[in-house]
């Protein structure tokens, strides 16, 4: 089963016996209110996901900008939203998939198998003409779901991130300006990792934010070297923007896909590491 999902499909499935758990993770880079906009309409039964209060850890500038949850933080977050082991549970945001899908990648990381995007997020859910309620969410009762011992999603560690050029390949899916060192807006230092390829994740969905289809995927992809995404590690700034190409990877047919969780900003932060500049490896 595809990991997208269209509004038709989660319609149908609100209010069933096996109604789905839905997340809306409506967050913003460059202004706030996120949660103020889940006020004016959200999906029906959707709990709001808070991109700093949740889905992000505890402050250690060595492990990034915004380092990953805690597997305890998680077991609680998956409590509190009502998860249970053999729930469907949809993520959605307003911004072509870039915010929900660390959300995506937090709770596979987790063990959940049935977790999907609502392809073209809230614009496509209004455009088809679906319901949508204002004010807070009503939490359901807590959860049973167990998060696994260790994550199954596949990382690499920054040492990882160093040689990785040497035997695959190393995706930068920042904006090209930022990974050429033209600007940086965040982290320490201009540049990127030595050896990756820059492949911008805004590249991965149409103007109507959805994810582009199967084949335009596979092309892309294909046409940076990628046929085989066991040997693709993906990084950008702080972990938000690469588990979207880690998703549009399995899109394309093409499931296993690394990620570097502290991204340019854990890199960054070492003096000691270098930077590449330019549009060359």
């Amino acid at each position: 089963m595809s990991i997208l999902v269209n509004p038709e499909w989660l319609r149908s499935r609100i209010g069933s016996n096996r109604a789905p758990v839905i997340l809306d993770v409506r967050w913003y880079r460059y202004r706030e209110g996120g949660y103020e906009h889940y006020l004016q309409h959200h999906i029906p039964n959707a709990i709001y996901v808070d991109m700093y209060r949740d889905l992000t850890g505890a402050r250690n500038p060595e492990r990034g900008r915004r380092p990953f949850p805690s597997r305890e933080k998680v077991q609680e977050l998956v409590k509190r939203w009502g998860i249970d082991e053999d729930s469907y549970v949809v993520v959605y945001d307003s911004v072509g998939g870039t915010s929900a899908s660390r959300l995506w990648w937090i709770l596979r990381n987790a063990g959940l198998k049935n977790v999907f995007f609502l392809d073209g997020g809230l614009d496509r859910w209004e455009a088809a003409g679906m319901p949508t309620l204002t004010g807070p969410g009503i939490l359901p009762l807590r959860g049973t779901f167990k998060v696994a011992e260790e994550g199954c999603m596949p990382t690499i560690t920054v040492d990882e991130a160093a040689t990785w050029p040497e035997h695959g390949v190393l995706l930068d899916v920042r904006s090209e300006r930022r990974y050429l060192g033209h600007f940086e807006y965040n982290d320490a230092r201009l540049g990127h990792i030595p050896g990756a390829i820059n492949l911008p994740t805004y590249g991965n969905y149409g103007p109507n934010k959805r994810f582009l289809s199967y084949e335009n995927l596979l092309d892309r992809f294909e046409a940076v070297g990628i046929t085989n995404a066991n040997d693709v590690a993906v990084y950008c700034g702080s972990g938000n923007l690469a588990p979207h190409t880690i998703a549009a990877l399995e899109v394309a047919g093409m499931p296993g896909a690394r990620l570097f969780p502290g991204g340019w900003s854990e890199w960054a932060f070492d003096p000691d590491r270098p930077a590449a500049r330019g549009p060359r490896p």
